[in-house]
């Protein structure tokens, strides 16, 4: 499928993440934070939205929160992996926390299986920032296919690069449906 503003080479790249991530659908990017930005958005986060975010990251992280007009809510990590400690992300959330951003820091999953739930208990949002977990998998599920949407960045410091870029994955077909319209500027397929 093409797209406005995609060619057939990005289709083929968006398709080869899709299947590699076990998900139907991807988005291709400019960047790993616009990534980001447009699962936050696709998400439904607002502002004013109170967004969980490791204190462990790159700043890109927590960037593309405020890009969306919420709040970054810097939460504790695990000493032993780095990623987002479940019970420190359960103590800071409030009534204004609508998402939670595990980040699997160079490749080591955080505890999708504890943040997911933490997750559906209060309904939050799961956005992956799998930016350096592209192939990376936890009990046989590759990264980035455990939330609502997984967000990869492919800067020259990453996993695989294309000089710039990024990619957002979901299972979802209305998120999926949200981000190229978000992508493509509301512009009909």
């Amino acid at each position: 499928r093409n797209y406005p503003n995609d060619g057939p080479v990005t289709a083929e790249f968006e398709q080869a993440v899709a299947a590699l991530c076990g998900v139907p659908f991807a988005v291709a990017t400019t960047s790993g934070t616009a990534a980001l930005f447009l699962g936050l958005k696709a998400c439904g986060i607002e502002a004013g939205d109170e967004v969980l975010v490791p204190d462990i990251t790159f700043v890109a992280t927590a960037n593309a929160v405020t890009l969306a007009g919420a709040i970054p809510v810097l939460v504790d990590v695990d000493p032993e992996t780095f990623c987002m400690d479940v019970a420190a992300a359960e103590t800071a959330i409030t009534p204004r926390t609508r998402a939670v951003i595990p980040v699997h820091i160079s490749g080591r999953a955080a505890d999708m299986t504890g943040l997911c739930d933490l997750a559906r208990r209060h309904e939050l949002r799961v956005i992956e920032d799998a930016a350096e977990a592209l192939g990376s998998k936890l009990g046989g599920q590759s990264l980035g296919s455990l939330g609502d949407v997984g967000c990869f960045s492919f800067t020259a410091n990453k996993v695989i690069t294309t000089g710039q870029g990024g990619m957002v994955v979901t299972s979802s077909p209305e998120v999926y449906a949200r981000l190229r319209e978000l992508k493509d500027h509301g512009r009909p397929r």
